[in-house]
């Protein structure tokens, strides 16, 4: 009986419990068909939205168009207007830069007609002074032939004086002609022993191979060591360059130094500064020396 009873009682609990599930269920189901309804009317009210605005859009863009069609129409014509206010400036630029070259072409023909003008009348007052001085040199001349025609007569006279002068010139060339006949002979014997001198002379002085005291060479380059006190000199005994000979060292005059040939070549040779006497550095800053014998 227990049993039956706790069986009769679950039965029932369970029944009670379906009930409630089913009613659950129910609930639940109404709830979700009410919130799809109310997605579904959300949904229609966002499409109607979406299309109003859709058309507000196609109708702003429309707007838009028209808009920027008449602001092109408006920004074409502005753009023309300007354009041809441009032109106009542009042509009344130009106008006005031709007539201000016209002007100042005027300016500078007129300047330069005025300056002409002043030229000319400075001529013309020029000419009117040369004027009066060519007819008072005419004045003159004529006065002054007026004077020569009447010194005609001791002009003859001078003439005749000057003839017979020229007479006795004539004769003294004749003369000097016959003195001077033997002249050429004269003058090659003299040439010839001149000739003679002059080849004797320079056979003498390049014959020699030394030099004379008080001679001197001319350098325009030597070795030049200060620290030990020698010089390498480009000539030698072909120059008259000796060992042991003393030379000075001079330039434009002034005595720079004294040395002495301590090796000598033909062509070269060796030479030691005389200590204590002249200035050797000076040698470091000339171009050119002097070398003479002593």
């Amino acid at each position: 009986f227990r049993t039956f009873t706790f069986c009769s009682l679950t039965r029932s609990s369970m029944m009670r419990l379906s009930y409630i599930f089913n009613f659950l269920a129910l609930g639940g189901s109404l709830a979700g068909i009410w919130q799809i309804s109310s997605m579904v009317s959300l949904y229609e009210e966002q499409k109607e939205i979406i299309a109003r605005t859709l058309e507000e859009k196609n109708s702003l863009v429309a707007q838009r168009e028209e808009l920027n069609k008449e602001h092109a129409a408006r920004y074409s014509r502005e753009r023309a207007k300007n354009q041809k206010l441009e032109n106009e400036k542009f042509e009344a630029k130009m106008v006005e830069s031709t007539q201000s070259n016209t002007r100042d072409k005027s300016e500078s023909l007129i300047t330069e007609l005025e300056q002409d003008i002043e030229a000319i009348q400075k001529d013309v007052e020029n000419l009117k002074l040369q004027l009066l001085t060519e007819q008072k040199n005419f004045e003159k001349l004529v006065e002054q032939d007026s004077k020569e025609l009447a010194s005609l007569p001791n002009l003859k006279g001078k003439k005749n004086d000057i003839i017979s002068s020229t007479q006795i010139f004539r004769d003294e060339i004749r003369n000097f002609r016959e003195t001077l006949e033997h002249y050429e002979g004269v003058t090659k014997i003299l040439k010839s022993h001149y000739e003679k001198t002059t080849d004797s002379l320079f056979k003498d002085k390049s014959s020699r191979n030394w030099l004379e005291p008080g001679e001197f060479i001319r350098l325009t380059y030597m070795e030049i060591d200060l620290t030990s006190g020698l010089l390498g000199l480009p000539v030698g005994m072909d120059d008259g360059i000796r060992t042991d000979k003393l030379f000075s060292i001079r330039s434009n005059g002034d005595d720079i130094c004294k040395i002495k040939i301590t090796h000598a070549e033909l062509n070269r040779s060796v030479a030691s500064i005389v200590p204590l006497l002249g200035k050797p550095a000076k040698l470091l800053s000339l171009s050119e020396y002097d070398l003479y014998h002593l």
